[in-house]
């Protein structure tokens, strides 16, 4: 084999190379579109701050999409708020013109709740969803007007 035929089998492979390359950045761009338009990202967990899971969201989370109970314990400030709000509202989507709550959350005080509330609102910023809170000590007629707008939570 003389140079001349090296050096061109050299640059067929280069540009077959350089085509590939092209093209397999051209599907990751694609996709990166793609994820930035579903599934959790149409949620605002990017804008929350999230980037990386937990552990208590990365033990939890895929067992509540599974469908499965679950009963979880960690540190305050761990993310276990968020461990059962982003499967909810990932299986919740958007606003239902159904009667009645889809979704109940529990809890055992009112600045728990209220918390759980706004936690819930920032990560459902860019989603189609209705929340209210009931709460000892408030008003009734305030909170049962909240409940006539039809929430999904």
């Amino acid at each position: 084999m003389d140079i001349s035929s090296s050096l061109l089998k050299e640059s067929e492979v280069s540009s077959e190379e350089q085509e590939n390359v092209f093209i397999s950045k051209q599907i990751q761009a694609k996709n990166r579109k793609k994820k930035k338009s579903g599934g959790f990202q149409s949620m605002a967990i990017l804008h929350k701050g999230y980037k990386v899971p937990t552990p208590i969201q990365r033990k939890t989370i895929p067992l509540i999409m599974d469908g499965k109970d679950v009963v979880g314990m960690a540190r305050t400030g761990s993310g276990k708020t968020a461990a059962f709000l982003v499967p909810m509202l990932e299986k919740l989507k958007a606003h239902s013109a159904k009667v009645g709550a889809r979704a109940i959350i529990l809890s055992p005080s009112r600045e728990l709740a209220s918390q759980t509330r706004k936690v819930c609102s920032e990560l459902a910023k860019y989603m189609d969803l209705r929340s209210c809170v009931f709460v000892g000590g408030d008003s009734l007629e305030d909170q049962f007007e909240m409940f006539s707008s039809n929430p999904d939570m």
